[in-house]
C-alpha cells in the first residue's frame, strides 16, 4: 500500500511537473514577439517590395507592440536576402517577403532552390504587382490589336526592355515575343523604373512593366498603357481591358510580380498562425490597401498551406515556361 501511494504521489508529482512545462510553454508563445523583428527584402530601398514590407510591418508593429524592421539585402536575383532567411534561427525573430523570383531559383541557380519545407516555411501571401503591355508614346498604335499589327510589320526592327533576367514580366514578354512569332531585340536594365524610363526616352518600343514604376510617365504622356497582363483587369485601372481581352495570348495572363510573406523553416507553427492572422488583417486596412494601390499592389491574404500550393504552383508554371522558351535563367 505505501508503496502504492508513494507512486500516486510521484505520478501526480510529474503531472504537475509536466502541466507546469506546458503553461509556462504557451506563456512563452503567447509572449511572441519579445523583441524586435528583422524582416529582409532582397531588393534596394523602395522597390514594390520594400514598401509592402514597411506597410505590413508598421501594422504589425502596432498590433504586436514590437517593432518590425526592414532590411534591405539586394543582389544576385534576391538570392541574398532569401539564402540569409534559409540560414536564420527558426524562432520568429528572421522574417522575408520572397518575391516571384524567388520560385525560379531552380533555373538561374544550381545550388540554392529555396524549397518549402526544407529553407522556408511560407506564413501567406502578401498581393501581387499587375504588369502592362506600355509602348512608347510615339509608336503609332494606340491598341493592343494595333501593337500586334505593328509589331508583326517591323520584326527584327522591334526592341524591348527587361528590368530583371528571370523575372516573371521577363519570362511574359518572352512568351508575347514568341507568339507574336517576330523577332525582337532585348535591351536588360536594372529594374523595372529603368525601363520604364528607357521607354519614356524611347530607347525601346514597349516593355512589360508594373504600374508604379511606369506611371509617372503615362501621366507625362510619354508612355502609353495597351492592355493590363492579368485575368482580370486590375483595380488601379478599372477601364484598361485585359490583354486576353484583346486576343492577346493567355499565356502571360498572371506572369506578373507577386510577394510572399516567409519564414525559415521550422519555425513554430504557432508563430506562423499568429502572423498569418496579423498579417491577412493588417492587409485589409484601409490605409495600408490605399498606399499599396498607390504603389502598384493589389494586397491579397491566404493560409499558410494557400500559400504553400500557389508558391509551388508557380515554380512549376514558370519553370514549364523556361523549358518552352527554350531559354536559360542562368546568371
Amino acid at each position: 500500500m505505501n508503496i502504492l501511494r508513494r507512486s500516486m504521489r510521484g505520478a501526480l508529482r510529474a503531472g504537475a511537473l509536466l502541466l507546469a512545462g506546458a503553461l509556462c510553454a504557451g506563456a512563452a508563445r503567447a509572449e511572441y514577439p519579445e523583441r524586435p523583428v528583422r524582416v529582409v527584402v532582397g531588393l534596394q530601398a523602395g522597390a514594390s517590395t520594400d514598401l509592402l514590407a514597411r506597410q505590413f510591418g508598421r501594422k504589425l508593429a502596432e498590433r504586436l507592440g514590437q517593432s518590425f524592421v526592414v532590411e534591405n539585402r539586394p543582389g544576385a536575383s534576391t538570392r541574398i536576402g532569401m539564402e540569409l532567411v534559409a540560414r536564420a534561427a527558426p524562432d520568429g525573430y528572421t522574417l522575408g517577403v520572397a518575391n516571384a523570383v524567388a520560385a525560379n531559383f531552380p533555373a538561374m541557380f544550381d545550388d540554392f532552390e529555396f524549397a518549402p519545407g526544407r529553407h522556408f516555411v511560407p506564413v501567406t501571401t502578401l498581393g501581387r504587382a499587375p504588369s502592362y503591355l506600355a509602348v512608347r508614346a510615339s509608336l503609332p498604335v494606340k491598341t493592343a490589336q494595333e501593337f500586334v499589327a505593328y509589331a508583326k510589320a517591323h520584326s527584327g526592327r522591334l526592341t524591348y526592355g527587361q528590368g530583371g533576367n528571370g523575372s516573371n514580366p521577363h519570362l511574359a514578354t518572352l512568351a508575347l515575343v514568341r507568339w507574336l512569332g517576330v523577332d525582337a531585340v532585348e535591351v536588360a536594365y536594372k529594374g523595372n523604373a529603368p525601363t520604364s524610363v528607357a521607354l519614356a526616352a524611347g530607347e525601346v518600343d514597349f516593355a512589360l512593366v508594373d504600374y508604379a514604376a511606369v506611371r509617372p510617365m503615362v501621366e507625362r504622356g510619354q508612355v502609353r498603357l495597351l492592355a493590363v497582363t492579368e485575368p482580370r483587369r486590375a483595380s488601379m485601372t478599372p477601364d484598361l481591358p485585359t490583354s486576353g481581352e484583346q486576343g492577346i495570348t493567355r499565356e502571360i495572363d498572371g506572369v506578373t510580380p507577386w510577394f510572399m510573406l516567409v519564414a525559415p523553416a521550422g519555425t513554430p507553427a504557432a508563430v506562423v498562425a499568429l502572423l498569418n492572422r496579423h498579417v491577412n488583417e493588417a492587409l485589409k486596412a484601409p490605409d495600408v490597401r490605399q498606399a499599396l494601390a498607390a504603389a502598384g499592389v493589389e494586397t491579397e491574404g491566404s493560409t499558410p498551406a494557400e500559400a504553400q500550393a500557389f508558391f509551388l504552383q508557380q515554380r512549376e508554371r514558370m519553370m514549364q515556361l523556361a523549358r518552352e522558351l527554350k531559354v536559360s535563367l542562368k546568371n
